[in-house]
């Protein structure tokens, strides 16, 4: 990276720089809050700041740095949390009116970026209990993709997308149920990984899709992913599904992918999907680079995931989840908020109480036996290159979701729910810009718990197509 200004840097290099006392975490979090106060009226990337807190993390940190002994992982590093993380000093909303003043203690998560050191800068905005494919809801006006105001940011994770994009702290966390830390990644021209399921453990009071969604990072970097991956992923006992055994996530820059086979596939062999030439080209692009790596490349689609998330007319199969999670913890939730919910979820919450739990069952099943044939069938691939999206729609014409990931009446599930389903390992890479200068991205996927082959993969195509040090022309002041 050619950066000079500390808002700049990546995590790395942040901890590079306080390692030689060029600078101090007190130094980069007062100047990344002040890109924030002038920038955040335009994109709306943050719903909450933790100021106070986060310049007494600061100044602990830079004692520390100027201490002789070890030092925390993430030390003096500026991160972001989504609002659906729940964090104290702060109301965690879930993108929701009806919980503007709710207020939790830390999230697992939270926790471990207190101990590894981190400057938690605040809450980034979110679409309403996650359900969107761009940021909208009743707290405020629409997130804006830093690169084009007029577009979208993405969702559901779009805040931290935005926020990582324009320079307003260099590691964000996010979930992704359906794409939506690939989504965001895609469409500001950052790095995004949905990591095998609950490497990132879920503890916390609220889950509303608690078989299907996935914390990950978005950053600028590989390397800054690595990092964040390193310091606070691990099993807890609270969240058993996080009990699977954890690589050395900084060993990503070492190995060799020579040999490893690719499935090249483009809409998994579903015309529907149908992605525009210019994405086309992208995975072309990508898979030419794989083989220059000495990858073989296979045109090949994997299963398809079959049926429809639609129980019964109008009952989403996840309703009940998320009716079930804010009912737990408000009571007769629906009938007190009713008239506080967006136009997209109050249909959601308004089936809830419909959807059945032998419906539910079924759904459940047919994930399980989806989960089993992705897995038989990597045993012929180490990894798939697919399309993550097209590049973000404006602001006004992304009402529709995307690619049918939260629509029970589609007919596809789009290229990114069904990796959920599957728990494998994802990222979106940044891949070019289309002729207007959105980012363009494509999708790595690798074999579930091979979390450090897609950041090996991905480093390698980091390094060839360097994207990090390319920043939104209004933001580079």
């Amino acid at each position: 990276m050619t950066a000079t200004r500390l808002w700049q840097l990546s995590a790395a290099e942040l901890l590079a720089g306080y390692g030689r006392r060029d600078f101090s975490p007190v130094e980069v979090a007062k100047e990344v809050f002040g890109r924030i106060e002038r920038l955040n009226p335009s994109l709306h990337a943050y719903l909450a700041l933790n100021t106070e807190d986060a310049l007494a993390a600061a100044r602990k940190a830079e004692k520390a740095w100027l201490s002789p002994g070890e030092k925390p992982a993430l030390c003096g590093v500026p991160v972001s949390v989504k609002d659906t993380i729940e964090m104290a000093g702060l109301p965690t909303t879930y993108g929701s009116l009806a919980f503007k003043d709710n207020r939790q203690g830390d999230s697992e998560i939270v926790r471990r970026l207190r101990q590894a050191g981190a400057v938690i800068l605040g809450k980034t905005n979110t679409p309403e209990f996650a359900l969107g494919a761009r940021v909208s809801n009743r707290l405020g006006p629409p997130g804006a993709n830093p690169w084009n105001l007029d577009h979208t940011c993405g969702g559901s994770s779009g805040g931290a997308g935005a926020a990582v994009a324009a320079g307003l702290g260099p590691i964000a966390i996010g979930t992704d149920s359906a794409g939506s830390v690939r989504t965001p990644a895609a469409f500001n021209g950052i790095f995004g990984l949905k990591p095998t399921f609950q490497r990132l453990p879920s503890v916390q009071t609220w889950r509303a899709s608690p078989g299907r969604s996935h914390n990950g990072p978005l950053t600028r970097t590989v390397r800054d992913t690595a990092l964040l991956m390193s310091a606070i992923a691990g099993a807890h006992p609270g969240d058993p599904d996080s009990n699977i055994a954890a690589p050395d996530y900084m060993s990503f820059a070492t190995g060799r992918v020579s040999g490893l086979r690719v499935a090249i596939s483009y809409d998994f062999g579903q015309s529907v999907l149908s992605p525009s030439a210019l994405v086309q080209g992208a995975v072309e692009g990508a898979a030419a680079l794989l083989r220059e790596f000495g990858c073989e490349t296979v045109a090949a689609d994997p299963p398809v995931l079959e049926g429809s998330d639609q129980m019964e007319p109008g009952v989403w199969a996840y309703s009940g989840d998320h009716y079930g999670a804010a009912e737990s913890m408000v009571p007769g939730f629906l009938e007190k908020h009713r008239d506080d919910l967006t136009d997209y979820a109050r249909p959601i919450y308004e089936a809830g109480p419909r959807a059945l739990a032998w419906h539910y069952r079924k759904i459940l099943r047919r994930n399980r036996g989806y989960n089993e044939r992705m897995r038989q069938w990597f045993k012929d691939y180490d990894f798939i290159l697919m399309p993550v999206a097209g590049p973000a729609p404006t602001i006004a014409g992304s009402e529709k979701q995307a690619a049918g990931a939260r629509d029970p009446k589609a007919s596809s599930f789009g290229f990114l729910a069904p990796f959920n389903h599957t728990y494998n390992p994802a990222a979106a890479v940044p891949f070019g810009f289309d002729s207007t200068g959105l980012p363009i991205a494509i999708q790595v996927i690798g074999r579930h718990g091979d979390d450090l082959g897609v950041l090996r993969l991905c480093a390698m195509i980091e390094a060839a197509r360097p994207w990090a040090d390319r920043w939104p022309p209004h933001v580079e002041e």
